[in-house]
């Protein structure tokens, strides 16, 4: 995600202000942001602070941390987060859950449950349920996909399943064809909607990775990718062991190309193939 930089800024940020940005996006999200990032912070809250009338960082911060903070915090989050994704996005997880994972499921009485953990703007889900009905559509009637982010604004767009060209590089002409419509009514004729075929498997919600889960279904399979590497290394422990406990005996969890699960964890999460895990059974 990127915004524009705006012209002019009439509001400044200390240093002490800015570590306390910093503090509060770790406790809300577990998310870390470096020091470095002191200019990207001050430009991406630029547009908020000129809607809420605010002429001081302080402020802000006051709002953030005051009793009604809440609502404002969820923003802020948003204005923060990355949420850069792609269709299909590393290959391999999907020809591993055609090939591998879903042939090896047997305990499917009650549905075959993926859960999508960080679906930023919904290609991830999108993907897992595409690839499912192109490669084993037989099944499609028992998989119930859950996709979720810490994003409500962005789980918005996602459940909308409308993407312009430039957000369906990654998608096959024949993909295109079988699972995208027109949008009517558009004045960008180019824009697409996911098919309803494929929005059924999906369902969202907005959920905070690093907070208690209300969550009561166990998956055969997670897709967690890209999301921890935000986390420093106690969130991402902990963040891994709440995920084995949210997996069936046996079931999987895919992380992205750039994320470890510690040889300590390898007990109940063990590594079975690249960037994938299997809780034993």
């Amino acid at each position: 995600m990127s915004l524009a930089m705006p012209i002019e800024m009439g509001w400044s940020m200390s240093d002490r202000e800015f570590r306390e940005l910093r503090r509060i996006i770790h406790a809300c999200s577990g998310i870390v942001i470096g020091p470095e990032k002191h200019s990207m912070i001050r430009a991406r809250l630029q547009k908020r602070m000129q809607a809420l009338g605010f002429s001081a960082m302080s402020q802000y911060l006051d709002l953030l941390n005051g009793p009604s903070g809440r609502a404002e915090r969820n923003r802020f989050i948003s204005s923060l987060t990355t949420n850069f994704t792609s269709f299909f996005r590393e290959a391999h997880h999907f020809d591993l859950l055609t090939e591998t994972i879903l042939p090896s499921i047997t305990d499917d009485s009650d549905g075959i449950h993926i859960w999508s953990a960080g679906c930023s703007s919904g290609q991830e889900p999108y993907s897992i349920a595409m690839t499912i009905l192109d490669a084993r559509p037989e099944l499609a009637a028992k998989v119930k996909i859950l996709a979720t982010d810490i994003d409500a604004t962005i789980i918005d767009k996602a459940k909308q399943g409308i993407f312009r060209p430039g957000e369906l590089s990654g998608v096959g002409t024949g993909c295109l064809s079988r699972h995208f419509t027109p949008v009517a009514g558009q004045t960008d004729e180019h824009m697409l909607r996911i098919s309803r075929r494929v929005s059924r498997l999906v369902t969202f919600q907005q959920l905070n990775l690093v907070s208690e889960w209300s969550l009561t279904q166990h998956f055969h399979v997670i897709f967690c990718r890209n999301v921890a590497i935000y986390f420093d290394q106690s969130a991402q422990d902990r963040l891994w062991r709440k995920l084995s406990l949210h997996l069936r005996p046996g079931g999987w969890l895919l992380i992205g190309h750039s994320e470890r699960v510690p040889v300590i964890q390898h007990d109940y999460l063990q590594p079975s193939g690249l960037t994938a895990y299997r809780k034993p059974d």
